[in-house]
């Protein structure tokens, strides 16, 4: 039973010179060509034979004539590809070449050039389209750091990133076909002898390369997924970097106030843990209580006090200023004029920004590549939690 291997083509399949080049090349140490596609060859091994090989793109409606033709002159039809069709004749036998006019070769070239020009220009509105959305998706709302934190965020620059390599070897292709063209019309014949190494060497570390991004942009949101997770926030003491309700309060009739309950957890007093490539830590926890002997100041029913958290350790500290910007631009009302950004020095903090809008107080702070987030709905001050925010960093390196 014969053995096939598969081989990447990493060349454009209008280099004709170098593939006819690799293929008798191949054929030398026992591998002879039996398929090709626009990504693998196929090779079937066998003994090393002196084998030469021709590519001729045929007109479909002359497509018979010409097979027959080839095959009278010593040439055996191997394979094709569309309009591309492979002939193999040994180096032994002396058959004469086909299609010996560089500049009547070019012609076959012309509608098949048409054809690539219309598929470039819509690959491109489509590419055009597909980058618009990822603009729209990091730029639009102006938190493009936040954006790619949050579930599946990375994805979308990863694929972008594959997108724009298919994108560019289509243009390649293309103007590989052009120039191919230009060249015969010139009437500069095609050399089948031409060297293959060096560029299917570049081509393949480049596709290696492009091939294990994709791979990556694959399994990242089942990776994702796998380490997301949700749960009730005990009420008792926790190891997670995040300000208690509690401990802001300080209050002993302080009780937890159920919000909603579905699936076994109470979404007003959750821990919601996720994780990203660029922030292997994240949290977003939720507190509320309720002291039911207390009321607010303009008595509006018992004093509720809640407390949101988010929490952030990031791959790269260098994200953090970028992250409280964006952190900032999405959860600060800048519509209300009563809310002010200012900055408070701490001798703990590389930053620290306070939002006080009445009851509601926001705190966005980092140190190093940990940050911050959070926005409190009580009476406290914000000095109070300020106060509690050293402790909640460095928790997972004690």
């Amino acid at each position: 039973m014969s053995k096939t291997v598969r081989k990447f083509m990493q060349e454009d399949i209008w280099n004709i010179g170098r593939n006819e080049s690799w293929f008798t090349d191949m054929a030398a140490k026992g591998f002879h060509l039996r398929r090709i596609g626009n990504v693998f060859a196929t090779f079937e091994k066998g003994e090393p034979k002196k084998t030469k090989y021709r590519m001729y793109i045929i007109n479909p409606a002359t497509t018979e004539e010409q097979l027959e033709l080839y095959k009278e002159s010593g040439w055996q039809l191997v394979t094709n590809l569309e309009e591309m069709y492979i002939f193999s004749a040994s180096e032994e036998t002396n058959v004469p070449e086909l299609d010996t006019d560089p500049m009547e070769k070019s012609y076959t070239l012309v509608a098949l050039n048409k054809r690539m020009r219309k598929q470039v220009v819509l690959f491109s509105i489509c590419m055009a389209l597909f980058l618009w959305i990822m603009f729209y998706m990091f730029f639009l709302e102006r938190t493009p750091t936040l954006a790619m934190l949050e579930a599946l965020g990375i994805q979308g620059p990863l694929l972008m990133f594959v997108e724009i390599y298919v994108f560019y070897s289509i243009i390649r292709n293309y103007m590989t076909l052009r120039s191919l063209k230009k060249s015969l019309f010139e009437g500069n014949p095609i050399d089948h002898q031409a060297n293959w190494r060096k560029p299917r060497l570049i081509n393949g570390f480049i596709s290696a390369f492009f091939i294990l991004i994709a791979f990556l942009t694959a399994c990242l949101p089942f990776v994702e997924i796998a380490q997301s997770k949700n749960y009730t926030i005990p009420e008792t003491s926790v190891n997670l970097p995040i300000v208690r309700l509690a401990d802001i309060e300080r209050n002993p009739d302080l009780e937890r106030e159920v919000v909603y309950n579905s699936r076994s957890v109470d979404w007003g007093n959750r821990v919601s843990y996720d994780w990203s490539l660029l922030a292997p830590i994240q949290y977003e926890v939720n507190e509320h209580g309720i002291i039911k002997n207390m009321m607010w100041y303009d008595n509006s029913g018992s004093y509720s006090p809640s407390v949101e958290t988010h929490y952030y350790q990031l791959a790269f500290s260098s994200m953090s200023i970028s992250l409280i910007h964006d952190l900032m631009e999405r959860y600060v009302d800048e519509f209300d004029p009563k809310v002010i950004i200012q900055e408070t020095e701490h001798t703990f903090f590389d930053k620290l920004f306070v939002a006080e809008d009445g009851i509601r107080k926001q705190i966005f702070a980092y140190s190093g590549n940990e940050v911050i987030y959070v926005d409190y709905f009580g009476n406290e001050q914000a000095e109070n939690i300020i106060t509690l925010l050293p402790q909640v960093f460095g928790v997972y390196e004690k």
